[in-house]
């Protein structure tokens, strides 16, 4: 059974779901509490010192340090890469019944992390086929990969408002086609 696109982001756990990336939490924080300078790229990329800059790894122990909402959404996507490490089925999902355990209690009752339960909530409905990506030979990359052909496409037939030229843009781009009237 093929995976749709929404379980394969679930699954690879690399792409993170808005509500887990805070910039918008910190904007609602920062209205109650001045926030560290570099903090926003800080939050956004990934938590290893060695991808890191000082200001923003200052930034970041600043943050924990206050022991904001922001810190807290910081924390559950951090924990979420470690899923990803999981050698066999079995693990992964020991792995994320854990996690959901460990996120769920650190979460609490906050309003602001609203975002966060629902994105655990998610998780815990999609469990099993979050587990299939272990097994699984299937990606949504080529769905990826033709989305955002169907986007280039979108933004160069803004003019068209025909749905045939629509297709035939489509079917140029994508096809071998396109390549063979770039050369001539």
């Amino acid at each position: 059974m093929r995976t749709t696109g929404k379980q394969c982001c679930l699954a690879a756990t690399g792409v993170y779901q808005p509500s887990l990336r805070s910039p918008w939490l910190a904007a609602q924080e920062d209205r109650i509490k001045p926030l560290p300078k570099h903090l926003r790229w800080s939050i956004l990329k990934r938590g290893d010192v060695d991808h890191l800059t000082t200001n923003q790894l200052k930034a970041l122990a600043e943050l924990l340090d206050q022991g904001l909402d922001t810190a807290t959404a910081w924390r559950v996507k951090e924990r979420l890469r470690w899923i990803r490490l999981a050698k066999t089925p079995r693990a992964a999902k020991w792995r994320i019944t854990r996690f959901i355990g460990y996120a769920r209690e650190l979460v609490g009752e906050s309003p602001l992390l609203e975002p966060v339960r629902k994105a655990l909530a998610t998780l815990e409905k999609h469990a099993e086929r979050v587990v299939r990506r272990w097994t699984s030979i299937y990606t949504n990359a080529r769905m990826e990969g033709l989305n955002s052909l169907f986007q280039a496409v979108r933004a160069r037939t803004r003019g068209y408002r025909n749905t045939k030229t629509f297709i035939t843009m489509i079917y140029m781009i994508a096809s071998l086609a396109g390549s063979i009237l770039k050369s001539t």
